[in-house]
C-alpha cells in the first residue's frame, strides 16, 4: 500500500554552509586564469592572493573580480584587485519611512508646494533688476509674502 506522506528525502530543507573566503577566492582566480589563460597561478601565489584580500569582505573582492574580468585585457596583478576593492561601497539599508529624528522636523518648515511658490516669485523679481542679487531683505519680503500666504511662518522663522 503507498504511503500517505513523502518521505524525507537526505539533505532536504537543509542549508547549505557558505564557502569560504578562501575558498572563493580561489574560484574568483579560476575564473580570472580561464578568462586570461596566459597566467598560471601556483599554490604560493594563491596564497599570497588570499593573504592580500583577507582584509577585504567577500562582497568588495567579488566586485573587484567581475569589475577587472569585464574591463580589462590581462590577468590582474594583486595591486589591482585591491585598487577595486578599495573602490567598492557596501550597499546601505533602506529603511522606509522617516525615522524619529526626521519626523520631529515634520511640519517644521516650509512644503515643497511653498519652496515651488518662493521659486516663482524669486525667479520674477529677480528678472526686474539690473543685473544683481537680491538683497538679504528682498528675500526676506519674498519670505513675508509666502509667511502671509500660507498663514504662520515657521518656527525658524519666528525665532529670528
Amino acid at each position: 500500500m503507498p504511503r500517505s506522506t513523502q518521505r524525507r528525502r537526505k539533505g532536504h530543507g537543509e542549508t547549505i554552509p557558505p564557502l569560504s573566503k578562501l575558498n572563493r577566492i580561489g574560484e574568483l582566480l579560476q575564473i580570472q586564469s580561464e578568462t586570461f589563460p596566459q597566467k598560471e597561478l601556483s599554490p604560493a601565489e594563491i596564497a599570497r592572493w588570499e593573504q592580500d584580500l583577507s582584509d577585504y569582505p567577500i562582497r568588495a573582492i567579488e566586485f573587484a573580480f567581475e569589475e577587472h574580468r569585464t574591463l580589462a585585457m590581462f590577468f590582474p596583478v594583486p595591486a589591482q584587485i585591491l585598487d577595486i576593492c578599495k573602490t567598492w561601497e557596501a550597499p546601505e539599508e533602506y529603511r522606509p519611512g522617516c525615522d524619529s529624528e526626521c519626523k520631529a522636523r515634520h511640519w517644521k518648515g516650509y512644503s515643497e508646494s511653498d519652496v515651488l511658490y518662493l521659486w516663482e516669485r524669486y525667479q520674477a523679481k529677480l528678472a526686474t533688476l539690473p543685473n544683481r542679487a537680491l538683497t538679504e531683505s528682498e528675500v526676506n519680503l519674498l519670505l513675508d509674502d509666502l509667511d502671509k500666504k500660507r498663514g504662520y511662518a515657521p518656527e525658524w522663522r519666528r525665532s529670528a
